[in-house]
């Protein structure tokens, strides 16, 4: 299904042929894309989420699908990932670099605290080689290689200092295993320098970056040499401005075509949006070797026509020999916890805290696709609950909160946790369908039925919100006193997604 056949949609792909600004809405932070052939390949970040790194592929730039991940066991990063554990909120995999060279595709990223990783495969989606360690040193951030055509290889990436983030060019060896971090050189000396992308074209050396100005506001920058040692000019790329800066695209990639003409890949926002930092597309121009973009455009015609438009799926019968890549575990799942048989098997966790269900272990989450009338809905078979044993689906953010399933004396009770608790009935018997909605205000509501047509409302809560640097996600969990207690088995989940937001017309673009 693609976004446009949604009913009111006004993202990606439009009826009249143009394509709707962002063409991603949720939270694909931090993203690279490149073009290999006439197919297109995005890396987003993903923090703590399991597996990591995600990997999508587009035909046209605008329409995308999942199709897998980097880093499958995040506990090769370190213990902290565990679901004993659970304490990479906010941390993880950052920002990293998607690149095409000697026949493989190579994915550098960093982690705050564990240093600057690499990992090659020979088709991006996999298998990606186990993690290669570049450095241990803790604090780098955003990294991204180039292959010079004078036999020499170069690493750019930020860190700290005591009050600012330089970006720094360091040699990297030609087999991109091993940097020379003593070497380093800054290259943008300004205190906010982040979101690294470089590039050689015709000859000559840019850097596409951000930088946090004055006033707060996030601003992508492009930087020019003749030489990776400098010296480097640097101008204003984009800029948001008008109400709200025009969500503040700020950090992604410099995408060329078959036809020679260029694209801009960009997120958008410092944070605080509910779902998160979704993915613009614009259209790039060259003057006088400077790449232009004129100004955040919310319409234009795709920068390539194809018969053959990616779909992403909104709706999942777990019926796949895998999960489908836009699943991912918060943290990383207790092994045994789950499996998939006529549906998604969750075999109880026991909750590392009962006041918190972000610390629930092997929780199942993915990404909201904006927040205006949004409804997503699952089935929940109970022949395998034990008492005391509870079955859980709502919205991982700041406030988070569920719909719950809990077998007591044999009987189960509904009930809405977070915030706002509220008790419902008790249901003698299953299957039962669980519902979430998510209004204009991003107010979220619980419901459930007992036949999947006719549903009643159980409790309220709060807003969906923004947390850990993240949007809000969906999730779907199974909690009990122990491991391994009973199991719920989840199918028919059914997400529909709308944006009734006014989509302006390319005449009013172009007159912007």
């Amino acid at each position: 299904m693609n976004f446009s056949d949604a009913e009111g949609f006004g993202w990606g792909h439009l009826d009249d042929g143009t394509y709707a600004n962002p063409v991603l809405a949720g939270d694909y932070s931090d993203p690279d894309v490149i073009r290999v052939g006439s197919d297109y390949w995005m890396i987003t970040s993903t923090f703590q989420y399991s597996p990591g790194m995600a990997v999508l592929h587009s035909k046209d730039l605008v329409s995308w699908r999942h199709v897998g991940a980097c880093v499958p066991d995040m506990t090769v990063l370190g213990q902290a990932y565990r679901w004993d554990r659970m304490e990479r909120y906010n941390v993880g995999i950052y920002a990293g670099s998607l690149r095409y060279h000697a026949g493989q595709y190579w994915v550098h990223f960093t982690t705050l605290d564990e240093g600057i990783f690499v990992t090659t495969a020979e088709h991006p989606t996999g298998p990606w080689s186990p993690l290669h360690r570049l450095t241990d040193q803790t604090g780098w951030d955003d990294p991204c290689p180039l292959w010079d055509d004078d036999g020499r290889a170069w690493l750019v990436a930020s860190s700290p200092g005591r009050d600012h983030w330089f970006t720094y060019a360091m040699p990297m060896s030609f087999d991109g295993l091993s940097i020379d971090l003593d070497a380093r050189q800054a290259v943008n000396p300004w205190h906010s320098s982040e979101g690294n992308k470089i590039y050689r074209v015709d000859g000559k050396y840019y850097l596409l970056h951000n930088e946090v100005r004055g006033d707060g506001n996030r601003v992508l920058c492009v930087m020019r040499s003749d030489s990776m040692i400098g010296p480097w000019e640097k101008r204003l790329l984009l800029q948001g401005t008008g109400p709200d800066r025009e969500r503040e695209p700020n950090q992604g990639a410099l995408v060329d075509h078959a036809d020679g003409t260029w694209s801009l890949v960009t997120h958008h926002g410092r944070g605080g949006y509910a779902e998160g930092r979704p993915v613009s597309v614009l259209p790039v121009r060259w003057e006088e070797g400077w790449p232009i973009v004129d100004s955040m455009r919310w319409r234009a015609e795709p920068p390539v026509r194809t018969a053959a438009a990616t779909e992403q799926s909104l709706h999942d019968d777990f019926d796949r020999a895998v999960l489908d890549p836009q699943w991912e575990w918060n943290h990383e799942p207790r092994p045994g916890s789950w499996h998939l048989s006529n549906g998604l098997v969750l075999r109880s966790s026991r909750a590392l805290s009962d006041d918190d269900l972000r610390a629930t272990p092997s929780m199942l989450t993915r990404r909201i696709l904006g927040t205006s009338g949004s409804t997503a809905t699952v089935r929940v078979h109970t022949e395998a609950f034990t008492d005391g044993q509870s079955a859980g689906f709502g919205i991982l953010c700041h406030s988070s909160s569920a719909i719950t399933i809990t077998k007591e004396a044999g009987r189960f009770v509904l009930a809405t946790v977070g915030n706002n608790s509220a008790s419902g009935p008790a249901i003698s018997s299953g299957p039962l369908w669980l519902r979430l909605t998510i209004d204009d205000s991003t107010y979220l509501t619980y419901a459930f039925s007992l036949d999947g047509q006719t549903f009643e409302p159980v409790g309220n809560t709060d807003t969906v919100s923004w947390a850990s640097y993240r949007g809000a996600r969906i999730m779907l969990f199974c909690t009990a006193a122990a491991d391994d207690a009973g199991t719920a088995r989840f199918d028919a989940f059914r997400y529909r997604v709308n944006n009734r937001t006014r989509i302006p017309s390319l005449n009013e673009e172009s007159a912007h």
